[in-house]
């Protein structure tokens, strides 16, 4: 069964509600970049393209950090906004730390349906707190992005997986990337996607010395390292001391898609690590489904919620472990053979392309979040932009514009490590 419509096999007796759902979104941030960013707000222009009527309430914008006289304004707007918004059929919270804020809401609106969306890292790190409150009310339920991070919310509940979605027009853009045919490159390149400032979690330094060991036996490698900037200072000495390395920060779509569409290999190389300040894992690694869609072999993180991404042995390969030595034997195995590796991209081309049509993400969102299936006429989100505009009503109320502090450097996203972030 295709991952991305396992969560909608079963549809509750109610599904055929010929109404928009009117729904509320609790989201952690807006404008920070990010996985978790990104597949809210494809969940979010889903339910609007599939005719919601949509209300979103934001904690955190570019110009705040995460204080507790922000956390203080959103919880004063969130509840304004439930009362003005009155009955709901759902409220979704966006992340796990929004739990006692979704709670109160779900009680406010008489929403039967509060489903909280967990990525990766936020299973390990929830507070004690909100897992009472999970637990407590049953229509609050946990939401997921893999199997992997399913299993790892048993001891919680049974969490359907919702899969990440892939915008329309950025998917359309990524398959037409692989449809170009192009002469193979003098030297293969390997690329690797990730937010800049996570180098170190998403394992660059490890990525860095695999490479370095594969050209001994493969010859010269292009590395491109490329996601949202800026990059710190520490990541460019890194790069600056490794011969045929370039970094890419902050990319539009048009270029993020080329190279997708010029790399020989995609890398993803996230370590795992679910103790201690510096925690790291993936849930899912949507950049692994991006990579695909526009033709190019993929290599997973030895562990976490990626393997949903791709079909080892068929689209990509996964090392044995997370030591460098595991990647250079895939690197080395995979970039061996060119023409090989550039049957394995189309085939990979193939397969995202089937597991992330729109209209099967379009009925697992709304059968998974809103207990039903998307209105008459509103079949799919297809035919959206991927602006996150559509047919359906929204508002939004983001964080207000007046501020009594300066911008800080280096804001403090309240978004975790868990998807995979360019």
């Amino acid at each position: 069964m295709n991952l991305l419509t396992r969560s909608a096999s079963l549809v509750p007796p109610n599904a055929f509600v010929d109404q928009p759902p009117r729904i509320l979104l609790l989201s952690p941030s807006r404008g920070l970049g990010g996985g978790i960013e990104r597949y809210l707000m494809t969940v979010e222009e889903t339910l609007r393209a599939g005719g919601a009527d949509l209300v979103r309430v934001d904690m955190l914008e570019p110009d705040a950090d995460l204080s507790l006289a922000t956390r203080s304004r959103f919880l004063l707007r969130a509840l304004d906004a439930t009362r003005r918004f009155g009955r709901a059929d759902s409220v979704i919270a966006g992340h796990a730390n929004l739990i006692p804020v979704a709670a109160a809401a779900v009680r406010l609106t008489r929403a039967p349906l509060g489903p909280v969306l967990f990525y990766g890292t936020d299973i390990w790190g929830m507070r004690w707190t909100d897992r009472a409150i999970l637990r407590a009310d049953p229509r609050l339920r946990p939401v997921t992005i893999s199997s992997y991070s399913a299993g790892a919310l048993s001891k919680v509940g049974v969490a359907p997986i919702l899969a990440p979605g892939i915008s329309p027009a950025w998917r359309t853009a990524l398959l037409a990337e692989a449809a170009r045919r192009r002469p193979l490159s003098a030297v293969p390149t390997v690329l690797s996607v990730f937010r800049l400032d996570d180098w170190v979690g998403k394992g660059a330094m490890v990525l860095l010395e695999a490479v370095e060991a594969a050209r001994a036996a493969v010859g010269p490698i292009r590395l491109v390292l490329a996601g949202r900037g800026p990059a710190p200072g520490a990541l460019h000495e890194l790069v600056s001391a490794h011969p045929d390395t370039e970094l890419h920060e902050s990319p539009t779509d048009e270029a993020l898609a080329r190279l997708y569409a010029t790399a020989d290999l995609f890398v993803l190389c996230t370590r795992t690590r679910s103790r201690g300040p510096g925690q790291s894992g993936e849930g899912y690694g949507i950049v692994l489904l991006e990579a695909q869609l526009a033709g190019c072999a993929v290599v997973g993180p030895a562990s976490g919620g990626s393997h949903d991404a791709y079909q080892d042995g068929v689209t990509g390969q996964t090392p044995t472990d997370e030591s460098a030595t595991a990647l250079e034997i895939v690197l080395r195995a995979m970039l061996a053979d060119r023409a090989r590796l550039a049957r394995i991209g189309r085939r990979a081309a193939e397969w995202a392309g089937a597991a992330t049509r729109p209209e099967d993400h379009t009925r697992a969102v709304f059968t998974t979040l809103t207990g039903r299936l998307p209105p008459a006429g509103h079949a799919s989100a297809g035919t959206g932009t991927g602006t996150g505009t559509g047919t359906g009503t929204g508002r939004s109320i983001p964080e207000q514009s007046a501020r009594t502090s300066p911008r800080r450097d280096g804001i403090r996203s309240v978004t975790p490590r868990g998807l995979g972030e360019s």
